[in-house]
C-alpha cells in the first residue's frame, strides 16, 4: 500500500465525496428511518444497519476485484438483480403503508404479544442486508467512483481496498448518526418507553412507505 493511497483516502475531496454519496437520501436512510420509527430502539435498527454493510462490503470486494464486470457484461443478469431489490423495497414500503393506514397501529417499542426482543435481530438483519444487496447499482458505482481518485495507471488492488475501507467506515458511521439521532426524537431521552406521538409515528410510517415504493419504482425504470 503506498503513501498515495493513504493520502488520497485522507484528502478533503475523497472524504467529501464519499460523505456526499454516503449521506444522500437513499433505501439504506430510509429503512433506518422506518425502523426507527417501528421499533423506537437501537437493537433492531443496528441489526439492519450491520446487514447493509456486510451486503456492502460484498459489494466492495466485487467493486476492488473486478467482479461487477460479469454484471456490465450480462444486462439480463442486471435486470433480474433490481428486479429483485426492487420487490424488498417494494414490500417494505407496502408494509410500512398498511401500519400507516391500521387503526391499531402498536405504539413504537412496542414488542408483539410479550415476544422476547431479540427474536427479531436476525429478520431486520436479513433485512438490512437484502435492501443493500438487492441494488447491484451499488457495485457498478463502486467500480467507477474508487478508481477516479487514484492515478490514471491501473489501480492497485490494495489501494482500491484502502479507499472502500474509508467508504465503508463513513457508511457505518452515517447509520450509527442516524439511528441515535432517530431513536433519540422517538423516545424523547425516555430508555423504557417510546414517546412518539401515535400519529406522528404513523405519519413517520406513511411518508417512509411511499418513499421506498418510490425508489423501487426508480429502481425500475433507471
Amino acid at each position: 500500500m503506498t503513501s498515495t493511497a493513504l493520502a488520497i483516502a485522507a484528502s478533503p475531496a475523497f472524504l467529501a465525496s464519499c460523505t456526499a454519496v454516503v449521506c444522500s437520501p437513499g433505501p439504506d436512510s430510509m429503512l433506518v428511518l422506518r425502523l426507527v420509527s417501528r421499533a423506537g430502539r437501537r437493537p433492531p435498527v443496528l441489526a439492519a444497519a450491520a446487514g447493509m454493510l456486510i451486503a456492502g462490503a460484498g459489494y466492495a470486494v466485487a467493486a476492488v476485484t473486478g467482479s461487477m464486470a460479469v454484471v456490465m457484461l450480462r444486462p439480463e443478469l442486471f435486470l433480474a438483480w433490481q428486479a429483485a431489490g426492487a420487490l424488498v423495497l417494494a414490500v417494505t414500503g407496502a408494509r410500512a403503508l398498511w401500519e400507516a393506514l391500521r387503526p391499531d397501529t402498536a405504539a413504537p417499542g412496542a414488542s408483539a404479544a410479550g415476544a422476547p426482543q431479540t427474536d427479531r435481530l436476525p429478520r431486520h438483519l436479513l433485512l438490512g442486508f437484502l435492501c443493500t444487496a438487492g441494488n447491484p447499482k451499488v457495485g457498478l458505482f463502486l467500480t467507477v467512483f474508487l478508481p477516479q481518485f487514484l492515478p490514471a495507471e491501473r489501480p492497485s488492488a490494495s489501494a482500491l481496498s484502502l479507499l472502500a475501507t474509508v467508504y465503508l467506515a463513513i457508511g457505518a458511521l452515517w447509520l450509527l448518526v442516524l439511528t441515535e439521532v432517530g431513536v433519540r426524537i422517538v423516545t424523547r431521552g425516555s430508555s423504557s418507553q417510546a414517546a412518539f406521538p401515535p400519529l406522528a409515528a404513523r405519519i413517520g410510517n406513511a411518508v417512509a412507505g411511499l418513499v421506498l415504493l418510490g425508489l423501487a419504482l426508480t429502481l425500475l425504470i433507471r
